[in-house]
C-alpha cells in the first residue's frame, strides 16, 4: 500500500509541475508585445462642444427665472 501511495504522490507532483510550466509558457505567448516607443499626441486646449442656442426671455418673466434644455447628440 505504501508503494502505491508514493507512486500516486509522484505522479500528482509531476502533473502539477508540468501543468504549471505549461500555464506560464502559454500565458507568455498570448500576451501582446509591449509598445515600441512613445506615441505623440496633440491634445487641444479646450474640447469642442457644440453650444446650445440661448432663447430670448419672454416679456412676462420675473427676475429671469427661465429653465431651458438642450439635447446634444454624438455624430
Amino acid at each position: 500500500m505504501g508503494a502505491v501511495w508514493r507512486w500516486g504522490v509522484g505522479i500528482w507532483t509531476a502533473v502539477v509541475i508540468i501543468g504549471g510550466g505549461l500555464t506560464l509558457w502559454l500565458r507568455e505567448e498570448i500576451e501582446p508585445p509591449p509598445p515600441v516607443g512613445w506615441e505623440r499626441t496633440d491634445p487641444s486646449a479646450t474640447p469642442h462642444l457644440p453650444r446650445c442656442p440661448v432663447p430670448e426671455l419672454p416679456p412676462d418673466v420675473e427676475d429671469g427665472t427661465v429653465a431651458t434644455s438642450c439635447i446634444l447628440t454624438a455624430d
